[in-house]
């Protein structure tokens, strides 16, 4: 039944390509400007139902100390490297004038004192964690309320902030915290950029053919782009952690270009056994395309089974995750055979690797020999159309399947 399905779902794709990739454009399109109007932001609530961590997080909610909330932290240093906080006075009074900014920022409920401390004495402000023991850095501890009172734009403001006080005050200032993993973007398409030119370069030196090396890669950018903007339209939704993207586009370009390979050199072994390209394109959806669904539907159960961990933010990245890998699968099952009736007959093997036809329909075989070019495909449909399951391209060494 599946193989079926597979058969004609590959051929009519096969069949009517501009109009499947057509429908896959328009879908991408929609998913984008979904992602835009109604996507969330992803975060990182890090809570765990049970865990210490989060009865001790809820005891100091409970009991109001204002330390329930997002920190950030900013560290400084003075630029001259022979001064320290313990005896230069110019570095002393930066390091209050930057306590003073801080704490006029929005939403901030106060910060550490280690000026404060400095003045009550050098040992004091090293035994409270504000001052290293050289007086070389001290730390100035941001406190927020919690994320759901916050926005990108608190940390906007303190960033702001630390660009304009490194241009007139005589301290470097660096600055981290939770508040930065909760609203920063994370720097991305770097990498994924570069997987895809290592694979484009190795898909290349396998097929020795430009279209042939391109068709995975440019299915894999359509499901991915789908697959992401699906992502973030759940985050609109529910919480999805900052980690889900990242591994999503690891996955989906993984499993998408690792089954468009699986439908692609069946594609190329029907071409060279005499199908047409449309025929042979519903051919290889129909065989290679089982293990496409049967992987891709063990891929998703296995990510789903993070829900039996009863972890909140790791069962729905999960979920979105999932969501990534069952685009690829789609994708490998429409949108690739379209691409491959597209193509046409450019995707056939060279003559000299995939042998040629000689008189009375023979082919010469790489070490000589000869095999029978298969008989074409009849005009019924299903599964058992065109040659039979156990029709053989035979050469003289051994019986080899092709059709």
């Amino acid at each position: 039944m599946l193989s079926k399905a597979l058969l004609r779902l590959g051929a009519s794709a096969a069949r009517h390509p501009w109009r499947v990739i057509a429908a896959w454009l328009i879908a991408a399109t929609l998913a984008v400007l979904a992602a835009i109007a109604l996507g969330g932001r992803t975060a990182d609530s890090m809570t765990a139902p049970g865990l210490d961590s989060r009865r001790a997080a809820e005891l100091i909610e409970r009991a109001g100390t204002g330390q329930e909330g997002m920190t950030a932290q900013v560290v400084v240093t003075p630029l001259d490297g022979g001064a320290t906080f313990f005896d230069d006075d110019g570095a002393r009074t930066a390091l209050t004038r930057l306590q003073t900014e801080v704490k006029r920022l929005p939403h901030v409920l106060g910060t550490s004192d280690p000026a404060g401390a400095l003045d009550a004495g050098g040992d004091t402000a090293v035994r409270g964690g504000l001052v290293s023991a050289d007086g070389r850095i001290a730390v100035v501890r941001v406190q927020y309320p919690d994320q759901s009172r916050l926005s990108a734009a608190d940390l906007d403001a303190l960033v702001g902030l630390g660009d304009r006080l490194r241009a007139e005050l005589p301290l470097r200032i660096e600055m981290g915290g939770n508040l930065f993993y909760a609203f920063s973007d994370p720097d991305g398409g770097v990498s994924e950029l570069i997987g895809l030119l290592a694979a484009a370069a190795i898909l290349f030196l396998a097929f020795g053919s430009l279209v042939a090396a391109a068709l995975p890669i440019g299915m894999a950018v359509f499901g991915l782009t789908v697959g992401v903007a699906t992502m973030t339209v759940l985050a609109g939704v529910t919480e999805v952690p900052t980690f889900a993207p990242v591994l999503g586009s690891m996955v989906g370009l993984g499993v998408g270009i690792d089954y468009a390979l699986f439908v692609l050199a069946r594609h190329r072994e029907y071409l060279a056994c005499g199908l047409d390209p449309q025929a042979a394109a519903g051919r290889a959806v129909a065989t290679a395309g089982r293990p496409v669904v049967f992987a891709g539907g063990t891929v998703v159960v296995s990510i789903l089974g993070l829900a039996v961990a009863n972890v909140p933010f790791m069962t729905v990245g999960g979920v979105a995750v999932s969501i990534v890998v069952l685009t690829m699968v789609l994708a490998s099952v429409t949108l690739l055979p379209a691409f491959l009736g597209a193509a046409g007959p450019r995707l056939a093997r060279p003559a000299g690797s995939a042998g040629h036809f000689g008189p009375g329909g023979r082919a010469a075989s790489a070490d000589g020999g000869t095999r029978r070019r298969a008989p074409p495909p009849s005009s019924g449909g299903g599964a058992g159309s065109g040659t039979s399951a156990g029709t053989r391209c035979r050469t003289r060494s051994a019986p080899r399947r092709c059709c």
